[in-house]
């Protein structure tokens, strides 16, 4: 099979989980009437892509805008034109050109924010020299020495306190005053070293939708900004638009798994094309997403399911973890160490809605997955040939 980018999203790379760095470190805070406050956006560990709304899309906007690459007004929403001033960003840093702000951007975000906007001092770190001071706040050295009137830059000492613009005195631990408008100093959270992803792995979820169990994956899934698959059901797809709805809102793939849950082996051709037109019919009405994927119920394929549903636009897809890695689990636990056991490159995992195991899984699934490597990828309309083959 050829695994291909969809046009928008995380292109499903979805997602390329980047490699990040551990960030420890400070951030001027918002000075009223000097500098906007980027506090959220520096803070949050969340990926933003593509459909994202919010505060945080607005402070990221802001300081786009700042950094002249974005020249519409700060909406909140992350569209054509934000996602395409981050791959420009990416870009000029030379960091992975994903149009998502994760980590790896986010860490360098701040280091530009902070050559724009210097706090008025620097207390110096354990390890720190001038030169690497120098090279933060983006300051030359001789600056640096000048200001701060320094006959030695080699002897600086954890404790000292720096001034880091020309026209404003040293407070704080040198003088014990703080002024009133100083920035405020907030810590980032340390952030995980991830690998380069260099494998390619699919999310799948049969049976939903789920009210118990679908908002959690979702929620999830949006927190980590990655793509999944799900193959609904057409009743209960009837039963929850909402959640039908939801899943195409938030840019995952809706595929067909049958109008009920019953195996469709061995109907004849025109039962079995009512049963799927059915669901497809339904998913449409809700979602407004023709889906091009099906799945037979309880994995029962036969020649006939696969003809009638081409004829209706859908291509089989079926999955590589035999028995699917979480019926029948224990624990979250169980659940998590059955999908990494078969976690191979081009994998495509079937996993289930409405079975609580699962829900609370995801995440270490999705982290743990990252940590050996793999990127979380979706397929798009064309890529899919026919069942993946073994299954």
């Amino acid at each position: 099979m050829v695994w291909k980018f969809p046009k928008e999203g995380l292109k499903l790379l979805l997602m390329w989980l980047l490699p990040v760095v551990v960030i420890l470190g400070t951030l001027p805070g918002a000075v009223a009437g000097k500098q906007p406050d980027y506090t959220g956006l520096f803070q949050s560990n969340r990926y933003l892509s593509h459909g994202h709304r919010g505060e945080e899309v607005k402070e990221l906007q802001q300081l786009l805008s700042e950094l002249g690459l974005y020249e519409s007004g700060a909406d909140g929403i992350f569209g054509d034109k934000t996602k395409a001033a981050v791959l420009e960003f990416q870009k000029r840093m030379n960091l992975v050109r994903d149009g998502i702000v994760g980590p790896g951007t986010r860490q360098t975000l701040h280091a530009e924010f902070m050559k724009l906007n210097p706090p008025l001092k620097h207390t110096v770190s354990t390890g720190e020299t001038l030169w690497i001071i120098a090279d933060k706040y983006g300051l030359s050295i001789p600056y640096l020495i000048s200001i701060n009137n320094l006959k030695n830059p080699d002897r600086i000492f954890p404790g000292d306190v720096l001034a880091l613009r020309g026209d404003e005195k040293v407070t704080g631990a040198e003088s014990g005053e703080t002024p009133a408008d100083a920035p405020v100093e907030v810590v980032l959270p340390p952030v995980e070293i991830l690998p380069a992803p260099d494998k390619r792995i699919c999310l799948t979820f049969n049976d939903g939708p789920d009210p118990t169990t679908t908002p959690g994956i979702l929620a999830v899934l949006d927190e980590y900004g990655i793509k999944a698959t799900f193959f609904v059901i057409g009743e209960k797809a009837r039963k929850h638009p909402e959640l039908v709805r939801e899943i195409a809102e938030k840019g995952h793939v809706i595929g067909v798994h049958g109008y009920e849950h019953k195996a469709l082996a061995g109907l004849t051709p025109r039962e079995v094309q009512t049963g799927l037109q059915m669901a497809q019919t339904c998913v449409m009405q809700v979602s407004g997403q023709k889906p091009y994927l099906y799945r037979p119920p309880y994995g029962i394929l036969d020649a006939i399911q696969v003809r009638e549903a081409q004829k209706l636009g859908m291509a089989v897809l079926m999955w590589t973890n035999i028995g699917g890695a979480d019926l029948g689990a224990r624990s979250p636990q169980e659940v998590l160490e059955r999908v990494l056991a078969c976690a191979r490159d081009g994998s495509i995992i079937l996993l289930h809605e409405g079975l609580p195991h699962t829900a609370k899984a995801l995440s270490e699934i999705i982290s743990s997955l990252a940590r050996m490597g793999f990127g979380f990828q979706n397929l798009s309309p064309g890529s899919v040939i026919g069942p993946v083959p073994g299954q």
